[in-house]
């Protein structure tokens, strides 16, 4: 079992209506460009309305076993997209975010900016995601995105396609919801997955859980 802790403390701020963590600026809600942002659009379908915990949690967990530099990464259900852009800016990634909501595109796109870097975003399900679509990535991310019991067998699905195209390693964060723990008890058996427990004490004291399969 992987040390679930890091021993050193990494660099928070908050200002303003933002969080400035492990180099990356997070806007709050309340931040004006935000607030501007969701008066504009008619909402969100598939919560990608804020940053989620659990990428912070992942941008921790990263940042102990980083990945290459210059890895092509997918960013599934990728919402906000803080995830991503902290491997672009951090590592030089070539990071695509794919969600199903195209609204979090604008809310990506400024945090891409304000760091920095750049992303590629698709409007798309990751269910679409063919081998041949798959096989240009070295490593596939994911946080918050096995919230339903119906999310179980296509994330399993994707994982497999995914291993079989090549790529070389797979994260999934997550507070523990039951259906996670479906898809890890899916994985454990047949995949021979990892489940790691990270905790972070700022911006906030969270803990949550990481699926990791990785291949040669």
């Amino acid at each position: 079992m992987r040390n679930p802790d890091r021993q050193q403390n990494p660099v928070i701020t908050t200002i303003s209506h933002f969080v400035d963590y492990l180099g990356i600026k997070a806007l709050q809600s309340r931040h004006p460009a935000i607030r501007r942002l969701k008066r504009q659009q008619q909402g969100h379908s598939a919560h990608g309305n804020k940053v989620w915990r659990s990428s912070f949690v992942l941008m921790d967990y990263l940042t102990t076993y980083p990945p290459k530099a210059s890895s092509r990464i997918l960013d599934v259900g990728c919402g906000w997209g803080l995830t991503g852009i902290f491997l672009a800016q951090q590592y030089s990634a070539n990071v695509t975010g794919i969600d199903i909501d195209p609204n979090v595109e604008p809310f990506l796109q400024l945090h891409a900016s304000i760091n920095k870097c750049s992303i590629v975003f698709q409007a798309r399900g990751f269910e679409t995601l063919t081998q041949a679509d798959l096989s240009t990535y070295d490593s596939i991310i994911a946080a918050d995105i096995c919230f339903w019991d119906e999310t179980v067998d296509p994330l399993y699905d994707l994982i497999c396609r995914a291993l079989k195209s090549g790529v070389k390693r797979i994260l999934i964060a997550d507070p523990g919801r039951p259906p996670f723990w479906s898809l890890c008890d899916q994985c454990v058996e047949s995949l021979d997955a990892q489940i790691v427990t990270r905790r972070i004490y700022e911006p906030w004291k969270t803990e949550k859980f990481i699926l990791i399969i990785e291949k040669p």
